[in-house]
């Protein structure tokens, strides 16, 4: 009964198994499974070789080049930042308002863009909507920088505005 729910038939040891497991006797003794020989015809094989592929989607490999240098830019950006943002806010001027928006909008995008890429994929949503959600960012991106730039060449800037805020008294 065994060898009918299977594609070949098992080995001896494993085939006696399978046989005192489907006739509900157990075969307890030990020396009986050492008596019993493989047939010298089967050759091993190796595991691999015997895996099947069993995935549906096709085998993504990652895209050439080195992220290295993006990641290492980014840990950069990350530690400045924690520099750029106590000077710019203790030394109000223009500089350190362009250098806090551009260092600000530069770690927000790199960090969306991580996002995006992680968790719309090409394999659950198409090709289609991935590029438009990486389009769709970099116009934020864009019209943030455009945003803050304005504010910091129009208006008091964003150092001028945290200082603002900081100093603004509730009525009473």
């Amino acid at each position: 009964m065994a060898n009918c729910l299977l594609r070949r038939p098992l080995y001896k040891p494993a085939h006696v198994f399978a046989r005192s497991i489907t006739m509900g006797k157990a075969i307890r003794s030990p020396l009986y499974l050492a008596s019993l020989q493989l047939d010298p015809v089967v050759k091993t094989k190796s595991f691999s070789n015997t895996m099947q592929r069993f995935a549906l989607s096709p085998v993504r490999y990652s895209s050439g080049g080195s992220h290295v240098t993006l990641w290492s830019a980014e840990r950069a950006l990350s530690l400045a930042l924690l520099g750029v943002i106590p000077v710019g806010l203790t030394f109000p001027s223009l500089v350190g308002d362009t250098l806090m928006a551009v260092s600000v909008v530069m770690h927000q995008h790199w960090g969306l863009e991580a996002i995006v890429t992680d968790y719309i994929r090409p394999i659950l949503f198409g090709t289609t909507v991935p590029k438009l959600a990486h389009g769709l960012l970099l116009v934020v991106s864009a019209v943030t920088l455009g945003g803050l730039f304005y504010f910091n060449y129009s208006d008091i800037g964003i150092a001028g505005c945290v200082r603002k805020i900081w100093t603004t008294k509730t009525k009473e």
